[in-house]
This record gives structure tokens, sequence and C-alpha cells, in this order.
């Protein structure tokens, strides 16, 4: 990539956007703003601020990252939005790219699956890196439940051996929990 894109990052967790920032900026990005509220973010982007590229967080506390790409359609549809996430559901990730989201990555993507998609997604090619389509495979239940209340894996499992309708001391033992 020859020109430095002028690039914001979305990401409620400032240790994941300052990293992030840092993986970018030595890869010849040039980001503008962090934030870590995405209605900052978007105040700042209805700025103008030639903005070229926004990494998005889904999961966010004030506004989600599915809000935050159709508030920003609503007045920019030149700016390129790549969801970059934990969630790995397909159902999420299809409702990003509905809404207006470039691309889809999981944050365990390398720099080479972040440099291709920007590369795609310049070129006004919808992007999904293949780890996160691998990923959506394994995931056998919706993720909305789990985005809504922020349920993390163990307690999902928990809830697996719940549904299977295992007593607490059968789940404790399975577990090896308490």
């Amino acid at each position: 990539m020859k020109k430095k894109l002028k690039t914001v990052i979305v990401d409620d967790h400032k240790i994941f956007g300052e990293g992030f920032c840092s993986l970018l900026e030595s890869n010849n990005f040039r980001v503008v703003r962090v934030f870590q509220n995405s209605k900052k973010a978007l105040n700042y982007i209805k700025k103008g601020n030639g903005i070229e590229l926004i990494f998005s967080d889904v999961n966010m506390p004030d506004i989600n990252g599915v809000k935050f790409v159709k508030k920003i359609r609503q007045f920019n549809n030149d700016i390129k939005i790549i969801m970059i996430s934990m969630y790995t559901d397909k159902n999420i990730v299809q409702e990003c790219l509905k809404y207006g989201a470039d691309g889809y990555l999981s944050k365990n993507c390398s720099i080479d699956n972040i440099l291709d998609a920007v590369k795609k997604s310049m070129n006004d090619k919808k992007v999904i890196n293949s780890a996160l389509e691998t990923e959506n495979k394994k995931i056998l239940e919706s993720d909305s439940f789990v985005l809504k209340y922020k349920i993390t894996d163990r307690e999902k499992e928990i809830i697996k051996h719940i549904l299977d309708q295992k007593s607490n001391l059968e789940i404790a033992d399975e577990l090896e929990i308490s």
C-alpha cells in the first residue's frame, strides 16, 4: 500500500486499540484517532475530517457496531468500514455486511489478513477472512444472545449443560469447577 490511509479505530478496549494502532502504523497506515466510545467516534467522523478507513469492534457499550455502521452509512458511503471482532457468529457477520460494512475480520487474524482486507475493500469488494469462515462452522448457537448479554465462553459451556438438563453437581464435576 503506497498511500497512507487516514484511519480511525473504534474499540472499547484501550489496550487493543493502542496495540492495533501501533500495528497499523508500522504497516503504513495513518491512524488519526483511536476511540473507546463509538458515539464520540461517530461525532468525529460526521465532521468530515477526510477519514478513509474505519476499523470497528462489534460489541461496544454505547452504540454497537451494527448500529454504528448504519449511522455512518446515513451520511457517508465512501468511507471503508472493516469490523474487527472476537464475535464469529455468521448472523452477526451477515448483519454487519448487510448494513454497510466492507469487511469483517476476527481479532485473531494476521496482519496479512488485515492488509488483504483493506486492499480488497478499497477495490469495493466485501471481505471476510478465511479463519473467521472456519470458526463460523464451529459455532452452533446464535450469538445474538451472547452479544446482548455479554456471555463468556465459560458461561456458554454452563448454559449448554443446563440445556442438557444436567444437575449443578454434574456440571461442576464435568467442568471441574466448584
